[in-house]
Order: C-alpha cells, then sequence, then structure tokens
C-alpha cells in the first residue's frame, strides 16, 4: 500500500506490505488519515529492475539487491531506504547497474518497460524510469512509469548513463537536447547546444 499521488517512496516503510485483512482495515486508516489518496496492489515477490529512458532510447538495465535487507524487513524500496543514509534498508538495497542478467532477460525487461513508457506517453521527449519486478516465473510485472526520476549525479538515472558510458554532464546535455528537439526541432537542439565559436583574432598590417 501507497500514496497515489506522492513520488520518492514517501509514505512507503516497514508496514507497507500486508498479510491479512485485520492488518490492511489498519494500515489503510493511517494511510487515509495522512494522504487523500492511498493505491493498494498486489506485493509481487521477486527481483527488481529499472530501466531508464531518455526520449526513445532505453539506458542499461540496473537491479536493485536486496539481499542484505535485514531479517522481518520486505524486501521493497522504503523511504528510509531511499533517504535514510547508512540505515538497515538502506544498506540493504544495494544498485547494480547494469544488472547481472541474461542477455534474454534484459531484453524482455527493456520491451516490456518500453510499452509502458510509450503508453504513458513518455517516448516523446524527456527523460524517465520504468520499475519492473520479475516473479518466480519469469514474467515481468510493472510497478511504476516515473516522468522524472532523480537527476542529481549519484541517482539511479546517472548510473545508468554511466553504465552507458556517458558522464553526468553529458547525460544533462542530451537530455537538453531531446527536450529542445522536441519543443524546436532537430536543427535548432543542434545550434543552441553547439559550442560556442572563438571569436578571430583582429589582422594585422
Amino acid at each position: 500500500m501507497k500514496p497515489a499521488a506522492e513520488d520518492a517512496s514517501a509514505g512507503l516503510d516497514r508496514g507497507s506490505v500486508v498479510a491479512d485483512r485485520k492488518t490492511l482495515r489498519a494500515r489503510v486508516a493511517e494511510m487515509t488519515e495522512r494522504f487523500d489518496e492511498v493505491l493498494v496492489q498486489a506485493y509481487v515477490a521477486g527481483r527488481e529492475f529499472n530501466v531508464g529512458f531518455l526520449g526513445t532510447r532505453a539506458l542499461p538495465v540496473a537491479e536493485i539487491d536486496f539481499t542484505g535487507m535485514p531479517e522481518g524487513h520486505w524486501p521493497i524500496l522504503t523511504y528510509a531506504a531511499k533517504w535514510d543514509v547508512g540505515s538497515a534498508e538502506d544498506l540493504g538495497s544495494v544498485p547494480v547497474c547494469p544488472a547481472a542478467v541474461s542477455q534474454r532477460l534484459a531484453e524482455r525487461l527493456v520491451r516490456v518497460a518500453t510499452r509502458a513508457w510509450e503508453v504513458m506517453q513518455g517516448s516523446g521527449g524527456g527523460y524517465g524510469r520504468v520499475d519492473l519486478r520479475v516473479d518466480d516465473q519469469g514474467h515481468p510485472w510493472v510497478l511504476d512509469v516515473n516522468p522524472n526520476p532523480d537527476l542529481t549525479d549519484d541517482a539511479g538515472l546517472s548510473r545508468m548513463a554511466q553504465a552507458a558510458g556517458w558522464e553526468y554532464p553529458e547525460l544533462v546535455r542530451r537530455i537538453a537536447e531531446v527536450a529542445l528537439r522536441d519543443a524546436q526541432g532537430a536543427k535548432a537542439a543542434r545550434e543552441l547546444l553547439a559550442a560556442p565559436r572563438r571569436a578571430r583574432a583582429p589582422r594585422t598590417a
């Protein structure tokens, strides 16, 4: 259970996964006191992956490694896991990029993520991330389509860009190029992002 209109794992904690109706009712009551709307969805046990996008281009697949999560903690990305540096949930949820998966699984994840990205109209421009889980039968499930993930230089999208061979300034430049191209056309984007030309030195007699 999580807020329907929040981001950055706000409202997600150790109690977000419930296993019986009594706990569910109590959690609904608690959450609706704090948030206008809540979302209840089936918990998908399995490995968690992220696929980043820049325009229509998919970046290398990343995985959240939950093997270090302490006993009694559900393997989910809670608010503490993302923002409480050094906490048990932070140390127990380690991003790995590129993910150690087969080429076949990577391609399937990208294919499903791309479809979700297109359905949510993310492919027209900009950047984003699709979060998925793969169950024990190997079926991918889309958890979230994020059109504005954290863009700091130590966040997930930056790690994916590095795995693609781009340093952080190059990632920012490419995001700007995609946005400008979408708004003003390819030629205008190239001109606006072109390196400034050096002024010619005056001629001397």
